[in-house]
């Protein structure tokens, strides 16, 4: 069997890129594998045989997929989900999965849409002993919050960053970075901290419609940094073109892994950027995922209104955060998914909302960051591009781990780190005044997503009346047991885009239509 040793990895403070073999000595046990896993930083996977045992793992955020499968005692892994269903020749797919897929836009835990083929999750590793043909699951890397210990200077998070861009500088090696950089915060602190480093070869991005804020927000921050700015200018017909394309289908393939909804909100944008060769072929694309993650930009308000949370609220908040893509009352939600939520998390009667929090925040990273959001760089894959992950970085997350909830709901820390640190730079367009809110809210429950050109990509925005009438069903395969929550006379502008993109995702797979 050939090492498969995929990404970069930092080992005490030296940059590995690629990983070389001799990382793991031919001596290596299962217990020399986890303590070297624990002591790397970086983004990679791993496949390797030592003696009688075949290592495998993926980083922290699961940032390069592994699949799994046992057939006639013998382990096959790969990270090419597609291929290792060819090599099982076709393996039921796993009706029970599709509820919390089409809800979620993921497959949570080990599972997938196949009931054979499983996924290691971010942070795990995998020893199979090829001789007792046993299998074993471990952890080389939580994220659970550390209580008792508080962090909240803005000083030493400012201390945290500088480090956290100078290994992304260290790492690029020369190369030129391309942020794509929104209106939000976690993209210009990368620009920002790339700027005050000296890092000179670097080209910030944005796309969609010049006139919108988060557009003219970036193109601001770019233009006080004194970086080059993109704008890759879409529309619908742009959009229904590429998402209708052979190359879409491609990307559908490389990218969901029988397990994950294809994330393409950028494709579009990078594609250009390649076709009109506005960026070096050997660039670097450098996303801010997923800064206000760690930063608590995800925790609902009942964390602060509450001391206690019983174990019904924390599913609830669960169940309306991450199982969102479809209108679902609760209990629909429990029945469906809370003994799956439940078991995962282990999830006691009634806790601290501290605790609470930090539970919260382990689904969130495990599944929804890890395999949607992360998932992401395989737009930039696909068309040739690496990529950096700089606030997925040990440090950061190890320094959000000791923040408290105080700090980190409403990002309480990080507003305070903007103001002292950031206070020289345009207003985010995020943060969006009451008055346009409600307006923004009122035009969805109108109209809805009618003036979003992303939903051109599922319709034939050149026939009115059917852009305008087109119901979910036409999305739907006729012979497979839907949930009742995919409701099929729902418009389709109507419906949440990630929902739409799981359901064609579905409808794609099981057509065939990406063997």
């Amino acid at each position: 069997m050939t090492d498969v040793l995929r990404g970069y990895v930092w080992q005490d403070s030296k940059l590995l890129d690629p990983i070389p073999a001799g990382l793991f000595p031919e001596n290596c046990t299962p217990g020399g594998f986890a303590e070297i896993l624990t002591g790397l930083d970086g983004c990679f996977c791993v496949i390797i045989e030592r003696g009688n045992f075949i290592l495998a793992a993926v980083d922290r955020i699961r940032s390069y997929p592994l699949f799994y499968a046992v057939q006639n005692n013998e382990l096959l892994i790969s990270d090419d989900a597609f291929e290792l269903r060819s090599r099982l020749q076709d393996p039921a797919f796993d009706e029970a999965s599709l509820p919390e897929f089409l809800s979620t836009g993921i497959v949570s835990g080990n599972s997938t849409l196949y009931r054979d083929i499983k996924q290691l999750e971010a942070g795990q590793y995998l020893v199979w002993d090829k001789i007792a043909a046993t299998l074993q699951i471990g952890d080389h890397y939580v994220y659970r919050h550390v209580f008792g210990e508080e962090n909240c200077d803005p000083a030493e998070l400012d201390k945290v960053h500088e480090r956290v861009i100078g290994r992304l500088i260290a790492s690029a090696q020369g190369r030129t970075l391309v942020i794509p950089l929104s209106g939000g915060h976690d993209s210009r602190l990368i620009a920002v901290m790339l700027k005050r480093l000296g890092y000179p070869k670097v080209i910030c991005f944005t796309y969609g419609s010049s006139h919108l804020p988060e557009c003219q927000t970036s193109r601001k921050v770019a233009k006080f940094l004194n970086f080059p700015w993109l704008i890759v200018e879409q529309n619908r017909r742009m959009w229904f073109e590429a998402f209708h394309s052979e190359a879409m289908r491609r990307h559908f393939r490389y990218s969901t892994h029988l397990s994950v909804s294809p994330h393409i909100q950028d494709w579009l944008a990078v594609r250009t950027l390649k076709e009109r060769a506005l960026i070096p072929e050997d660039s670097l694309i450098v996303p801010g995922h997923s800064g206000d993650f760690p930063e608590g930009a995800n925790l609902p308000q009942i964390f602060e209104d509450m001391e206690e949370i019983s174990e019904r609220q924390l599913l609830n908040t669960i169940f309306e955060r991450q199982f969102n893509l479809w209108y679902c009352p609760n209990d629909k939600r429990r029945e469906l998914f809370a003994g799956r939520v439940r078991d995962y998390l282990g999830i006691p009667e009634n806790q601290s909302a501290e605790s609470a929090a930090s539970l919260f925040d382990f689904w969130d990273w495990r599944n929804r960051e890890a395999k949607f959001i992360v998932n992401s760089v395989r737009v930039y894959e696909f068309f040739g591009y690496g990529w950096r992950l700089p606030l997925w970085d040990l440090e950061f997350l190890e320094f959000w781990r000791r923040v408290p909830l105080s700090g980190r709901m409403h990002q309480n820390l990080y507003q305070s780190y903007t103001r002292k640190y950031q206070y020289f730079l345009p207003e985010s367009s995020n943060n969006l005044t009451l008055e346009q809110r409600i307006r923004k809210k009122y035009l969805s429950m109108q109209f809805g997503h009618l003036t979003d050109p992303a939903y051109g990509r599922f319709l034939d925005y050149r026939n009115r009346s059917a852009y305008l009438n087109a119901r979910v069903a036409s999305f739907c395969l006729p012979n497979l047991p839907y949930p009742d929550f995919v409701n099929q006379e729902l418009p389709v502008l109507n419906a949440d885009i990630n929902g739409l993109q799981a359901l064609i995702y579905i409808r794609e797979l099981l057509s065939g239509r990406l063997d």
